[in-house]
């Protein structure tokens, strides 16, 4: 698993996120905008964990990888029954982070099937 695309997909969705969607969260829901840039920088922080860890650590903070994209995916369909987004870019943004849970989903068995 090559973690520079897999990083690079993250950023780009963070970029996406942060242009089309967040932006267009009203300020009344202050919080979902928060938590879902916090979730973000938590996946980012994870990623750089697992790429600097081995063994059980990285498998461990691959698994924190999946909970994020899965807390992620949660806030987005949130913010879709918001309807304060349009629905283009709630679609992109979702194709993007079903591009990173695969890639780490790919990565999770690798590193598992690595170790026996």
């Amino acid at each position: 698993m090559n973690s520079f695309n897999l990083y690079r997909k993250v950023l780009d969705y963070e970029t996406y996120v942060r242009k089309y969607v967040v932006i267009n969260i009203p300020s009344v829901h202050r919080d979902i905008r928060i938590r879902f840039l916090d979730e973000i920088y938590q996946l980012i922080r994870n990623l750089y964990e697992a790429i600097y860890t081995k063994g059980n650590i990285r498998i461990k903070n691959i698994t924190e990888i999946q909970v994020s994209v899965s807390l992620l995916d949660f806030l987005t369909t949130k913010v879709r029954e918001m309807k304060c987004v349009s629905n283009h870019h709630i679609d992109v943004s979702v194709d993007k982070l079903a591009e990173i849970k695969n890639m780490v989903f790919a990565w999770k068995q690798n590193e598992e099937a690595g170790k026996n």
